[in-house]
């Protein structure tokens, strides 16, 4: 499917959060990419894991600071980076990371999941 063709959902608002931990640099060719290592509760890590489900195949629209452009870009699978830093309010560190991230305005999205 051609990439404008290609369905752009939301980053779920319970995850904002997450996203004041994103680090945004260009891999070896040159593209954006962005990788975020966060504690996470098992709330948290459910709702990632639900996110992720229903994300296959679309783009995911990052909103990284009220009022800036959007990042749209297509997002890895998120794995385990060991013991959370925080042991009383987490169960793990995870990796969340996104790649061909593209800048730009903000799009109203129908999909908020």
């Amino acid at each position: 499917m051609p990439f404008g063709q290609i369905s752009v959902v939301e980053w779920p608002p319970a995850l904002a959060a997450l996203l004041q931990e994103a680090e945004i640099t260009s891999d070896s060719n040159g593209k954006l990419v962005c990788r975020i290592d966060a504690d996470v509760d098992a709330e948290t890590l459910r709702t990632i894991h639900e996110f992720e489900a229903h994300l296959r195949r679309r783009l995911v629209q990052l909103r990284l600071e009220e009022g800036a452009e959007c990042m749209t870009g297509e997002m890895n699978p998120s794995f385990s980076i060991g013991a959370p830093t925080d042991r009383d309010h987490s169960i793990v560190k995870v990796r969340l990371s996104f790649h061909d991230l593209q800048s730009g305005e903000c799009v109203d999205v129908a999909d908020h999941s």
